[in-house]
């Protein structure tokens, strides 16, 4: 297991639907990650993102995330928050290697953000969750919870980012020790089908015992 850049992403939104819906916040860490937890961060990016004339963030997403409508009124416009968080994540390390780009449910994520990650491959620490624990509930909370990762302020995108940094750095370990192939994979079950699916992603299909994640 080598040493890795990556550049973790996490986006809040008016809602689920890249169709209609609008981002309201993108958060990012690029850090060097290693065997045995090793994390090395390199730099954060966060921007909150303009919404559209008329476009208002719905009340139980106020009251899901905290961000109103009114915290958006001097966010970048969407364009720019692209461009700044490409240049962020594009941009080559030290060591000369481009970022892979993680993110929790990364196809949600990359439903809004469309094929950005595609100069880099991606992993989705939610699926990776499922193929290393197919029984367990993947959502980021218990998720953290089983590895005794912290996870302050849920559904603020830094703080989901920084969850999902250290919940990717022993599910990486984890993944690789077993032999899992998990890079650019994404999992579609029963009790949450999968609504998009990631240019070039592996579709895995796995069942769960359990009840059925809610976040």
């Amino acid at each position: 297991m080598e040493n890795e850049i990556v550049t973790v992403i996490d986006i809040e939104t008016t809602g689920l639907d890249p169709a209609t819906d609008h981002i309201t916040e993108i958060a990012a860490i690029r850090a060097e990650v290693g065997p045995g937890g090793y994390i090395r961060e390199i730099g954060r990016f966060q921007t909150y993102v303009a919404l559209p004339p008329g476009v208002e963030v719905p009340p139980k997403i106020t009251e899901l995330t905290g961000i109103k409508t009114e915290d958006l009124t001097d966010g970048l416009e969407l364009c720019y928050a692209l461009e700044s968080l490409w240049n962020f994540a594009h941009g080559r390390t030290e060591i000369g290697k481009k970022s892979t780009l993680v993110a929790h449910n990364a196809p949600f994520d990359l439903s809004f953000l469309g094929d950005f990650y595609l100069p880099f491959g991606f992993a989705c620490t939610r699926a990776m969750s499922r193929l290393i624990d197919p029984d367990e509930n993947a959502s980021l909370a218990p998720t953290c919870e089983r590895y005794g990762i912290a996870l302050n302020g849920h559904h603020r995108a830094m703080n989901d980012v920084e969850a999902t940094l250290q919940l990717y750095a022993v599910l990486k370990e984890k993944a690789e020790v077993n032999g899992i192939t998990y890079r650019n994979v994404v999992v579609d079950s029963p009790e949450r089908p999968l609504t998009y699916t990631p240019p070039g992603a592996v579709v895995r299909t796995i069942e769960r015992k359990q009840t059925k994640e809610v976040a």
